[in-house]
């Protein structure tokens, strides 16, 4: 018997604060090499343009199996859709069969989030008070919930691809949020945030590197393609620059691979992926004044250890159906 889980019964079990912390975890497990995990396996689609991504994992401590089915379409929200559309798959570890199937767009978007807290968590300045967001769809309502579980921030100021979606989204979170919620004034207003999101679909810079000031923090979670980057190299350059996973910077990351093309940077400028500041094998902010860079690509460690916590916390609480798919 596997257990089906629906978007409706993840909101109901996870909390923001409980998977940044089990997100940590991974992170942790990852770099000490308790994790089996490749790069992401990818399947364009011209016509419309989109992919197909299959993202296994098997984490050997915690013995914790499974596989995300993700989609990402960037045309859906045209149609009413979301841009991400996901599987996820729980397997027994001892058998390989299933024991879940949920809803993994919620877990996608939590996950992402979760991720970029912890990488505030070790890199932003403890004094940060400001959140400025590029993108007004799923990682901007995520990350404006993730990023103020970490630090005490009081000002959200958004920017979006018009006036309007930045309104819109800012009253819509508004709720949902302790801190203040704006739409951003101008884009050099929102880049100069103590601590900076970019979670759009551009495949170009959203900003001159030099409109980030020093002592801030970015993640840069939005592109996860060689030829996509929502970061110039000059910001490249200006930053302590940490990834979830070297394979995963070094393959997909164009943000980092363009600025390398460019001369901006050299391979040598990823100092460390975000599990080994987490292990405290190396550091993730040495001066208050330095600008701190966190490129997520995703991984799937993240959506493994968000899907197992999920389940646990459905067993104990009865939540979920149970299908037979042998029947």
């Amino acid at each position: 018997m596997a257990l089906l889980l629906k978007r409706a019964d993840l909101e109901r079990l996870l909390d923001v604060e409980s998977v940044i912390d089990t997100v940590q975890q991974g992170f942790g497990d990852y770099s000490a090499g308790k994790v089996q995990m490749p790069v992401r396996t990818a399947i364009r689609v011209s016509d419309p343009p989109g992919v197909l991504l299959l993202m296994p994992c098997s984490m050997t401590d915690s013995r914790v199996l499974g596989t995300k089915l993700v989609s990402v379409y960037p045309q859906n929200p045209t149609r009413g859709l979301p841009t991400i559309g996901a599987l996820y798959v729980l397997s027994d570890f001892q058998t390989g069969f299933p024991l879940a199937v949920m809803d993994a767009g919620f877990i996608t978007g939590l996950r992402t989030a979760a991720a970029s807290a912890v990488a505030t968590r070790f890199m932003a300045r403890e004094d940060a008070r400001s959140l400025g967001i590029f993108g007004t769809g799923v990682q901007a309502e995520f990350h404006s919930l993730a990023i103020p579980a970490v630090r005490q921030i009081e000002q959200i100021l958004v920017w979006g691809s018009s006036p309007e979606k930045s309104r819109a989204f800012a009253e819509r979170i508004q709720p949902r949020c302790q801190a203040r919620v704006e739409a951003g004034e101008s884009l050099d207003a929102v880049a100069a945030a103590d601590i900076v999101v970019t979670g759009t679909t551009s495949t170009q810079p959203l900003f001159g590197g030099g409109a980030i000031r020093h002592g801030a923090h970015v993640n840069g979670v939005g592109s996860h393609a060689p030829a996509a980057r929502e970061l110039d190299g000059e910001l490249l350059a200006r930053s302590r620059l940490v990834v979830d996973t070297y394979e995963a910077a070094f393959a997909e990351a164009g943000d980092i691979l363009l600025a390398i093309e460019e001369g901006c940077v050299a391979r040598e400028h990823v100092l460390a992926e975000l599990g080994e500041v987490v292990l405290g094998k190396k550091p993730g902010r040495e001066r208050s004044d330095e600008i701190t860079l966190f490129k997520s690509c995703g991984a799937a460690f993240e959506d493994a250890v968000t899907a197992n916590l999920a389940v646990e916390r459905a067993r104990a609480a009865g939540v979920g159906q149970e299908f037979d798919f042998g029947a």
